[in-house]
């Protein structure tokens, strides 16, 4: 895209630099997160950040001021200083190339948005799936400008590039941070773009949706003063070249302490089960773990958490005493390949060691039983001895031979279970260990 310009342009194109990646610019700002549970937050989004300073700073390659340039290639006033001192030309001195290729894709993205809820309102699937995907595409490739521009390898950068749209990121999210925190709100979280700050709502109302009665009146208080809440901020913090809005609504949100894992009880726009960076997302996960987690995560945003505890516990035992259904135990991953002319299958050529290969090793397993095998395909194994290196596997094939398959290393899935779950437990004191044990000595809340 931006070579294409340039010819149109007739701007020279600076040779790739090869000079390497040296050092790292400073990212976006995260703030910590206090571990335990957080009432009536919302969340607020700077809509296209990254893109958005770029286009209203005139951030680019074509309009940096460089620190030896002569007085009279600096303009007097009106230019562009980030927070890190880089001076970028004003838009009327000259409109930067990448700002007004931005500006063409935020267009083109938002007339994708709006044919999709065309189509939504007269229920044109196919072309509401079309629309939504494509400007998820424009999305993607208007925030891969940042990426290019934080690169050291990329022909049309400098270093100034990139750290100042960091740097103009981090003082917008902060300034709002800084200004609510003066004002007496509490901010919970915050990440990037993101900001989490808790809605002053009735002190009784419930984080769990009640079906009737006073908490019901008081839960749905709480929803409409969240809403109005997260509105006016939305409005208030808004800018010319920084809109902000208010994208959820949360009864409840927790998080056990590590940046970016948290999760929530969306209540606006729409009701359901926020999570992040959780394993319930990881494709190396099982049916019982993702199961588990979600059922805990639920239960704790409800404000249960001792029964939280509790179910976590008997899982454990169950496990360890084979209670379970083995087929809740499977995991499953994509298993890439070459298929050679005389049907077999090359592995080597994907995989540089194939035969520690988990997922190498359940696809090698199918095909001598005499399954079909496609490349790029997800196989799934249980676990029978994970003490040994590598670890010792079953392919999943009972769906397709009708022969049962019960063999699994109980004390492997009782481990990590323990270990993925007792993440989030110790926030209410209950370690790894201490549910494996299924006892401690402390009381359950005394965190």
């Amino acid at each position: 895209l931006v070579i294409r310009w340039e010819d149109r342009e007739k701007i020279a194109i600076p040779r790739p630099n090869r000079g390497g990646r040296g050092g790292q610019i400073v990212g976006s700002y995260v703030q910590d997160v206090d571990v335990g549970i957080h009432r009536w937050p919302a969340v607020l989004d700077f809509k296209s950040m990254y893109p958005s300073i770029m286009i209203s700073k005139n951030i680019c390659y074509t309009t940096r001021i460089d620190e030896n340039a002569r007085p009279d290639e600096v303009p007097e006033s009106d230019y562009h200083e980030s927070p890190l001192g880089a001076k970028f030309l004003p838009q009327k001195t000259r409109r930067g190339l990448v700002p007004r290729l931005l500006e063409n894709l935020m267009s083109l993205r938002a007339t994708h948005k709006n044919a999709m809820k065309e189509a939504k309102q007269v229920g044109d699937t196919h072309a509401e799936q079309f629309h939504d995907q494509m400007q998820y595409a424009v999305k993607i490739l208007m925030n891969s400008f940042y990426g290019v521009f934080a690169s050291k390898f990329y022909r049309f950068t400098h270093e100034d590039l990139g750290s100042s749209i960091t740097a103009w990121a981090r003082s917008n999210i902060k300034s709002i941070i800084n200004q609510l925190g003066d004002e007496g709100y509490k901010i919970v979280y915050s990440d990037t773009d993101s900001v989490f700050v808790e809605a002053h709502v009735r002190k009784d109302a419930p984080v769990k949706e009640p079906l009737d009665g006073e908490d019901r009146q008081a839960w749905d208080e709480a929803t409409e003063q969240l809403i109005k809440f997260g509105h006016e901020l939305a409005e208030r913090f808004t800018k010319d070249d920084a809109e902000l809005e208010f994208e959820t609504g949360l009864s409840s949100f927790f998080s056990h302490g590590a940046k970016k894992r948290y999760v929530g009880q969306v209540v606006w726009p729409e009701t359901k089960l926020l999570v992040r960076g959780y394993e319930v997302r990881r494709t190396d996960s099982f049916t019982l773990l993702t199961d588990a987690m979600t059922e805990m995560f639920s239960m704790i945003l409800d404000g249960e958490q001792e029964d939280a505890v509790s179910m976590v516990r008997e899982l454990i035992e169950q496990v360890r005493n084979r209670d379970i259904r083995p087929r809740d135990l499977v995991i499953s991953k994509s298993c890439k390949g070459k298929v050679l002319k005389n049907g077999k299958v090359d592995f080597n050529a994907t995989y540089a060691n194939p035969d520690r290969m988990v997922q190498v090793r359940a696809a090698r397993q199918r095909i001598e039983a005499g399954l079909n095998f496609t490349p790029g395909m997800k196989v799934g194994w249980l676990v029978t001895d994970g003490s040994k290196s590598p670890m010792k596997i079953t392919a999943w094939l009972e769906d397709e031979t009708g022969e049962v398959q019960s063999d699994y290393d109980a004390d492997w899935y009782v481990n990590r279970i323990a270990n993925s779950l007792g993440r989030i437990t110790e926030a209410f004191g209950w370690t790894a260990d201490d549910l494996k044990k299924g006892n401690r000595q402390t009381n359950l809340f005394s965190f």
